[in-house]
């Protein structure tokens, strides 16, 4: 098994705090990100998990992506916020391979520890992934960018969770086909970010990392994340399935 390298900055201990996941093989993407934030106003900690294996693109998607040890390392520095900070705010967001990472963090937390919000850019995850379970980590929503023009996600052979099916990257996540009570709660709070051509504004073309443009954090992800209010053009994925486009 590759285990990932190294764990980002200093240990933070309290919120609010966004943790951020690059992609499989990329380590570009964490200042862009930073960068959007900062310029939405946000003054809290930011700290870049680093868990790719430095082998390459392949060996982190195929592999640590879907490490239990690494996911495991996630988990623990979640969990030292949330035990010295019950209220702090902590959001996590990651990029393609990365989501694969957050998931398997969520899973890994104990029952009642719980973040903020969960953004995953272009995930390279499979859109039929039942996320039910995984929301019970998370107290308010989880977001997914998706696009038709991602090049990358549309080729992928195996999704970097291993799970078959789709890629959430390209049309976003799914309700469950035998959705449950809870399910339906669940994704009341999933909501899918689909590419629409004014975002180009923001420099995104719909691409796999021009996702983390700084202009497209601050302008679409940062309003939705640092406001308590719900925000007015969402449309969760029980409001999609209930007018027939199921996602």
């Amino acid at each position: 098994m590759l285990l990932a390298l190294g764990s980002g900055c200093a240990n933070p201990t309290r919120g609010p705090i966004v943790f951020f996941l690059d992609g499989a093989g990329w380590y570009a993407s964490g200042g862009a990100v930073e960068s959007g934030l900062r310029k939405a106003g946000y003054k809290g900690g930011y700290d870049v998990f680093v868990w790719s294996s430095f082998l390459g693109p392949a060996p982190d998607h195929f592999i640590t992506a879907n490490s239990k040890v690494v996911a495991r390392r996630l988990a623990e520095k979640i969990e030292l916020v949330r035990k010295n900070d019950a209220s702090g705010a902590i959001n996590v967001m990651g990029l393609s391979a990365g989501t694969a990472v957050i998931l398997s963090a969520l899973e890994e937390l104990p029952d009642g520890v719980q973040v903020d919000n969960v953004v995953l850019l272009s995930p390279s995850v499979s859109a039929e992934r039942d996320l039910t379970a995984i929301m019970r980590h998370v107290r308010r929503n989880l977001y997914a960018t998706c696009s038709t023009h991602d090049g990358i996600v549309g080729s992928l052979a195996v999704n970097a969770d291993g799970k078959p099916g789709p890629p959430a990257g390209e049309h976003g996540f799914k309700f469950p086909r035998k959705g449950s009570a809870e399910a339906h709660a669940a994704y009341a709070r999933v909501i899918n970010i689909p590419w629409q051509p004014s975002f180009a504004s923001f420099d995104w073309s719909g691409s796999h990392t021009g996702v983390t443009s700084g202009d497209f954090i601050a302008a679409v992800i940062a309003p939705r994340i640092f406001s308590t209010d719900p925000y007015p053009l969402d449309r969760p994925v029980v409001q999609r399935l209930a007018s027939g486009s199921g996602r």
